[in-house]
């Protein structure tokens, strides 16, 4: 699989570096391309990349390509998935994948219409730890799931874009694919009902939401979550709880703890999570390499969407995140007010 990377920030450099510390030979690091006006020459040397373009369409354009993976801002989002899609490249996207659930149903549309893969880079799904814990869910060993819960309260305010209204920013789009998407791996997507509240900077985007979302089989998952808290404040854990115990999660995207519980709070059982693949740089992230990998088997098998990070998926967490943002009236400037003017048929 050859892989063309769109985009040379911060994830892009994380993901390249893991896979060069892969050295997976069916995955290889092929081309890189950044915006006119810039130059990837840095980036490419340092991962190794054997071709590089100052355009995003150059690098769309090489017959050689065989994936394009889209990392720039949240806003160009619409714009480079279409673009690579029409020139015939298979796609993985950054999360979050669509400002809103309409940009995120033209964009699968359109993939399957050209009979393409498309996949929003939801990495954290293809992680071990998910499948151990459905293992022990489908099991019984915490009887039948109920309630999630998810607090996540940090400080990611030294990005710049994430309170930008103009790139898409606030804390529902850039911690939402993380949070909502737990929620996606435990319980599903056959959402009934979504409800939000927000604070938001004086920019205009969202620093701290609440979100409560139904199930249509009364399952119910409460998210609280915040960008701009104080370092003596951080707070993070996510919890499954069920008719007969609770798994209780360290963190909610790359858990180094997983324990089980009975109803009494008495330690069942403890997971033993294998290790991960590290970014060699700062700061020390890992785990990226498993959804390289799960595309690279996909496209082998001729799949045009893999089970972790399915299209529902991730239009499930696209209608959570509109939903929010509509109560809230959290609207970008180069949105359609169709988003507040009609109701999105799921």
């Amino acid at each position: 699989m050859k892989l063309g990377v769109c985009g040379t920030g911060n994830v892009a450099s994380w993901i390249s570096g893991i896979l060069n510390e892969l050295n997976d030979p069916s995955i290889e690091l092929y081309a890189c391309a950044t915006a006119p006006g810039f130059d990837c020459t840095e980036f490419a040397e340092k991962f190794h990349y054997r071709k590089k373009y100052g355009s995003f369409e150059e690098l769309m354009n090489d017959p050689l390509v065989d994936v394009v993976y889209i990392a720039v801002p949240n806003n160009f989002h619409l714009d480079m998935v279409r673009k690579a899609l029409m020139a015939g490249k298979n796609v993985i996207c950054e999360k979050p994948l669509a400002i809103n659930e309409n940009e995120c149903r033209q964009m699968i549309s359109l993939a399957k219409e050209s009979n393409l893969f498309f996949m929003e880079a939801l990495w954290a799904a293809f992680l071990p730890v998910k499948k151990m814990v459905k293992d022990i869910i489908d099991a019984g060993t915490i009887g039948e799931v109920k309630k999630g819960t998810i607090l996540q309260m940090d400080n990611i305010m030294f990005l710049p874009r994430v309170s930008s209204m103009e790139l898409g920013g606030g804390y529902l789009l850039d911690n939402g694919s993380y949070t909502i998407g737990w929620m996606t791996d435990y319980f599903g997507t056959e959402i009934s009902n979504v409800t939000g509240e927000m604070r938001k900077l004086e920019t205009g985007v969202d620093a701290e939401d609440w979100i409560t979302v139904e199930y249509a089989d009364g399952k119910l998952v409460t998210i609280h979550q915040a960008m701009d808290i104080p370092e003596k404040d951080y707070q993070e854990y996510a919890e499954i709880l069920g008719t007969k115990g609770k798994i209780r999660f360290d963190t909610v995207a790359n858990p180094k703890e997983c324990k089980v519980y009975d109803l009494d709070g008495k330690l069942i059982s403890e997971l033993e999570i294998p290790p991960q693949i590290k970014n060699p740089g700062i700061p020390p992230v890992s785990g990226y390499n498993f959804e390289f990998q799960a595309v690279e088997k996909a496209l082998r098998e001729g799949k045009k969407e893999c089970a972790e990070a399915s299209h529902a998926k991730s239009l499930a967490i696209s209608h959570v995140m509109t939903e929010v943002r509509k109560q809230c009236e959290l609207y970008y400037p180069f949105e359609g007010q169709e988003l507040y003017e009609t109701n999105i048929q799921r």
